[in-house]
């Protein structure tokens, strides 16, 4: 058994984590590792590259969360599509509304396991319960509902994971870790991120701490967010992290009042009751 390290990831680069929480980690001494898109630094209710960089230098990690924060999974095909069609309906994440996670211009494949051709989407429709890729031509074959997706072709994955490193240069970043948006990935971008990464961590359902032996490049993580683990379930993962060591990885978003003060503290604080260390990727990955 390793000894237990634990590693708070928080997505997106919010200004709460300056805010709210740099000031609470420092007065843990406890490290946070923060998953960046760099494009959001600057904006609304985002940390700035100044303060990013501060974080670094106080011994916060940064990762990769993406060039544009894409959606890197499949979209599964939700109503049959004829040859001649531009519109193709999809079950989620296409979100018409949002300005992120599909974007005009990128190149698509949609494929039956048999068939496939590759399209540029011209337009996101529909709602987001039963969001529309609308693509710049006609696809040219029949596609069967629930037997047919529609998924970013390698293009737009290289772009996504390994076209972000040219901003993070720009910036005076190497991270050496990568958190899919949305948690969403297939075999295809996973294999481009374990090339190009030492670590990845992607939320599982229900996941448990990773186990002694896991590759980095395989890591999985649950959210503290009072949302999705009550405080004596988080108390069970600390349990279970501090009985089989390994890594522990609880993530959340701190600008989201599922993610408050006092959850954080009260991590940190139970997790080195149980002799558990709070860490970085980064530094887990070394032991």
């Amino acid at each position: 058994m390793t000894d237990p390290r634990l590693a708070l990831v928080f997505d997106d680069g919010y200004r709460s984590d300056f805010d709210m929480l740099r000031p609470a980690l420092a007065d843990l001494d406890a490290p946070m590792t923060l998953a960046i898109v760099p494009g959001w630094l600057g904006g609304e209710d985002h940390i700035t590259a100044d303060e990013l960089a501060t974080l670094a230098a106080e011994g916060h990690e940064v990762l990769s969360h993406g060039r544009r924060h894409r959606y890197l999974g499949t979209h599964r095909v939700t109503a049959d599509a004829s040859a001649g069609d531009r519109r193709v309906t999809l079950d989620n994440h296409v979100f018409p509304d949002d300005d992120h996670g599909v974007y005009v211009g990128d190149t698509y494949e949609i494929t039956n396991g048999e068939d496939a051709e590759t399209l540029t989407l011209a337009e996101k429709l529909g709602t987001d319960d039963e969001p529309i890729m609308e693509f710049e031509t006609a696809i040219s074959g029949d596609y069967t509902a629930g037997e047919a997706v529609v998924r970013p072709t390698m293009a737009t994955i290289e772009d996504e994971i390994v076209g972000v490193r040219e901003e993070f240069d720009d910036l005076g970043f190497d991270p050496t870790g990568f958190v899919f948006p949305y948690d969403a990935t297939d075999p295809r971008a996973w294999d481009v991120a374990s090339e190009e990464y030492d670590t990845i961590a992607n939320a599982g359902v229900r996941s448990l701490p990773n186990p002694a032996g896991t590759l980095p490049t395989n890591w999985r993580r649950y959210y503290l967010q009072t949302s999705h683990q009550t405080r004596p379930e988080l108390a069970a993962y600390l349990d279970t992290l501090a009985e089989q060591g390994g890594v522990g990885i609880l993530a959340g978003h701190s600008d989201w009042e599922s993610v408050p003060e006092e959850r954080v503290i009260w991590t940190v604080e139970a997790a080195r009751e149980r002799g558990i260390e709070v860490t970085t990727l980064h530094e887990a990955a070394e032991r």
